[in-house]
């Protein structure tokens, strides 16, 4: 989940795993449920590479609803970023999660900036200047009056293509398959039928039982091997 200003107070230190000096964003999360302050951040079985993760103060609060457990920034990239395949999906535009490695610091967000973004923000970033503005409040009037600059300055085509990379991207960050998607929707809707025609099934089903039970009893055929032995 994306970090806000409150949940990343406590950090004392970031430390880079990685030179990300080349790198023109990397992804930021929060992860919640880290059972150490200032040890490594696992990333074992996630997607993507970690190259970076931040380190808490040693009187940090853990999670009041979680003791001994606490909530960590990890920086990371994937296989497809613009740092692994500059011509690649992201050879312009970025990831939700993407900040300018540049612009991060112990108690402080990283934003999206232009080098992140790949050129001027104004046609496809709008909610990335948002999502900047909720991180700091303080810049909020003015972040909040760019994005309605921008916003009135859209092109649809660019809006388009940036509705596609964000959910191409929120599927290999799932790692849910199409026929997967498919699936669901199919079991989906046929719940959905089920759920509309209860009745008339239960009632088809009522009548195929009461016919059955109607139906003459026919003796079984006698036993062969008994038949003789009687004779």
């Amino acid at each position: 989940m994306p970090s806000r200003p409150e949940d990343i107070k406590h950090e004392d230190e970031i430390v880079w795993t990685e030179d990300v000096s080349s790198f023109d964003y990397v992804r930021e999360t929060l992860v919640d449920g880290v059972g150490t302050r200032r040890r490594p951040v696992s990333w074992r079985g996630q997607v993507g590479r970690r190259v970076g993760y931040a380190v808490l103060k040693a009187e940090a609060p853990s999670d009041r609803d979680a003791p001994g457990m606490f909530a960590r920034r990890v920086f990371w990239v994937k296989e497809h970023d613009r740092s692994e395949q500059p011509s690649g999906p992201y050879s312009s535009g970025a990831p939700t999660e993407a900040v300018d490695p540049r612009t991060v610091a112990p108690g402080i967000c990283g934003e999206l900036t232009e080098r992140a973004w790949g050129g001027p923000l104004t046609p496809g970033a709008p909610s990335s200047k948002k999502r900047a503005a909720a991180k700091r409040p303080q810049s909020a009037g003015r972040s909040q009056a760019s994005s309605e600059t921008g916003t009135a300055s859209q092109q649809p085509a660019a809006i388009g293509q940036g509705v596609k990379e964000a959910f191409a991207d929120w599927l290999h960050f799932r790692d849910v398959s199409v026929p997967e998607k498919i699936g669901a929707a199919a079991e989906e809707a046929f719940s959905r039928w089920l759920r509309a025609n209860s009745q008339e099934l239960t009632q088809a089903i009522a009548e195929a039982v009461a016919k059955r039970a109607a139906l003459p009893q026919v003796p079984p055929p006698a036993d062969d091997e008994g038949s003789r032995s009687g004779e």
